[in-house]
């Protein structure tokens, strides 16, 4: 793994179904190796309102985190988004690069975006528009209640390449999603931003079974900008099937994001 840097903190923007709670061991190996990191949540995940909330509501709480680390302690940001997370991390961390906050005087800011096997949708469109109006076959609507969505089978579509044990007890910790995260239009996203030019990445999963590599490719080739790639032998959950190799290539990622501020003259603060 990279250098230990105490000035990077990686906040990890949840898949669909996803409660922070799974990726506990992910931000525990990120914190012991030196770094910061901690997790995101939105109101989507378990949504007591399914009918109001929308993506762009998710990328509203993922901003007030983000800004509570930015303006209270000046952080510097990698977004780590795995699958839907990609949406509301996007519209969240639009206009805070750490570029952007320099040119307003101001400390702290996002570095960096890293993508596992995450979605990458334009402005105006959403999950569903970019799957050409169909859910995955994986999607359960209207469950356990109307507007809200489960995904089954869940070990097989998410941790297939888990210990059986270990796949079942992850799989139970899954909880309904709001539909309307998926059908609802994206707001303007931050990879599209000159500012994260050769500051985006893209960890391909090559035995995920809920995002295909043919989607991931085409999320990446459709997107119109420039990514560093990884490729990881893993499923959709590669954060704990490869925790070791996608720690590595997360950090990995965010020294190079940070060295092309201090190549600028713009060290971390």
């Amino acid at each position: 793994m990279a250098t230990s840097n105490p000035n990077i903190t990686f906040v990890i923007v949840p898949g669909a179904w996803h409660p922070s709670s799974i990726y506990g061991d992910f931000v525990s190996h990120l914190q012991e190796a030196g770094y910061g990191a901690t997790v995101a949540t939105y109101p989507s995940c378990d949504s007591q309102s399914p009918k109001t909330t929308t993506c762009e509501e998710d990328s509203k709480a993922v901003r007030q985190h983000c800004m509570s680390l930015i303006e209270k302690e000046s952080k510097e940001l990698v977004l780590v988004c795995h699958s839907y997370g990609g949406i509301p991390a996007a519209g969240a961390a639009f206009g805070l690069s750490k570029e952007n906050r320099l040119q307003e005087g101001k400390n702290g800011g996002v570095i960096g975006l890293v993508y596992m096997a995450a979605f990458v949708v334009p402005e105006g469109s959403s999950l569903l528009m970019f799957l050409g109006g169909k859910h995955a076959p994986y999607v359960v609507p209207d469950t356990p209640s109307e507007g809200m969505a489960t995904a089954s089978p869940a070990v097989e579509t998410f941790f297939n390449d888990i210990d059986k044990d270990t796949a079942a007890r992850l799989a139970a910790t899954l909880v309904p999603h709001a539909m309307l995260a998926f059908d609802s239009q994206a707001s303007p996203p931050a990879w599209a931003e000159p500012a994260y030019e050769g500051r985006r990445a893209f960890v391909r999963c090559l035995q995920d079974q809920a995002l295909p590599t043919f989607i991931q490719d085409m999320f990446v080739q459709k997107s119109g900008v420039g990514w560093h790639v990884k490729d990881i032998d893993a499923g959709h959950s590669a954060y704990v099937s490869r925790l070791k190799e996608v720690s590595e290539a997360i950090t990995g990622f965010a020294e190079k994001f940070e060295a092309s501020y201090l190549r600028e003259g713009t060290s971390a603060a």
